[in-house]
């Protein structure tokens, strides 16, 4: 986790949630999926993307992963920021507690995504923090969207389609 680098941290900072790693497949065509997961290890060297382990062991769930699969957790040592302190979880928690389903006891990543960007923001002021996730519905009163809990918590949120736009292009939108 080297910051020495005058690039570092980057303008912007992608936390990647599980849910576009999962949609990834299905909008990216068969073609360009090698070139874009080239371009999330470049992101992922420079600080430019991250994610939480509680992602990488999501992502590794599954019995025959996919190609995003198999990329989160060739890198997950890559990730140049550390994984959001305790302290941070419990105000995010605090700020939307529906972000976790207390009936389960699986451990799910989305508070650890939310912490993350959170705590980030906080420690880059210089770069713009934003949360990739296509989990943008409320399934209240169980649980709460990680759109929904980003609001709260004043972090911006893209949607898998800008992901890859930004992946593409380098840019986010306004």
């Amino acid at each position: 986790m080297s910051q020495d680098s005058e690039d570092f941290p980057p303008p912007t900072i992608v936390v990647v949630d599980t849910s576009v790693l999962i949609k990834f497949k299905s909008i990216v065509g068969i073609n360009e999926q090698w070139g874009l997961l080239l371009k999330m290890t470049e992101h992922v060297k420079s600080g430019a993307l991250c994610f939480p382990r509680q992602v990488v062991a999501e992502m590794s769930d599954g019995q025959h992963p996919d190609a995003p699969g198999v990329w989160v957790v060739g890198h997950k040592k890559d990730c140049r920021h550390p994984q959001p302190a305790e302290e941070t979880l419990a105000t995010v928690l605090g700020v939307a507690p529906l972000l976790v389903d207390v009936e389960s006891t699986k451990e799910y990543a989305d508070p650890y995504v939310a912490a993350q960007a959170y705590e980030l923001q906080d420690r880059h002021q210089s770069s713009r923090v934003v949360v990739a996730t296509n989990d943008t519905v409320d399934r209240l009163p169980v649980k709460t969207s990680l759109l929904s809990a980003c609001n709260d918590l004043d972090v911006q949120v893209i949607g898998p389609e800008e992901f890859i736009e930004w992946l593409g292009s380098g840019a986010l939108p306004d």
